[in-house]
């Protein structure tokens, strides 16, 4: 599982910059108002938490790699990676840029802004905390009635195929 997740994460970065690469040319068909309603309603949503963790996940898959390779050198690796990490950290703008460039891509200004709107209330504060947690209920609840309704199957199918002359 752990591989897997390295090569989806590295792919997503090298998708990244790949992205940025591009972004310049892409962004020239959006106005200014546009990219910056599509970056504060990209940045204020629940998904927004997940960019957070990019350059985490990275730090941490490239210690792993490089101590891999030269455990004796951890302590160096791990300052070393760090140190890179802070300097690679100053360009999280492009980051939010590539992204508020996917989120105009699929919004209008009007629709933006009501997102943006929306983040910024209440509600949209709340569902930004409680989001995560929501998720998890939901996910747990959606198994337990496929639990409830796969039993209740199982039971009146065989029941039925009895009726017929059928045991199981």
């Amino acid at each position: 599982m752990t591989r897997i997740r390295t090569v989806i994460h590295a792919g997503l970065i090298a998708a990244t910059i790949v992205g940025l690469s591009a972004m310049s040319a892409a962004a020239q068909e959006f106005s200014q108002s546009h990219l910056e309603l599509a970056r504060i309603a990209a940045t204020s949503s629940p998904l927004a938490k997940d960019l957070d963790t990019v350059l985490p996940l990275a730090v941490q898959n490239v210690e792993n790699r490089l101590i891999s390779l030269r455990p004796d050198l951890h302590e160096v690796i791990s300052t070393t990676v760090q140190g890179v990490a802070l300097r690679l950290a100053a360009r999280r703008p492009d980051l939010d840029n590539a992204i508020a460039l996917v989120w105009a891509r699929e919004f209008s200004e009007e629709e933006l802004k009501a997102i943006a709107d929306f983040y910024s209330s209440p509600a949209g504060k709340k569902l930004v905390e409680v989001g995560p947690k929501l998720g998890t209920a939901m996910v747990q609840t959606v198994e337990n009635w496929g639990s409830r309704v796969y039993s209740e199957l199982l039971d009146k199918s065989r029941e039925e195929l009895k009726n017929q002359g059928y045991e199981f």
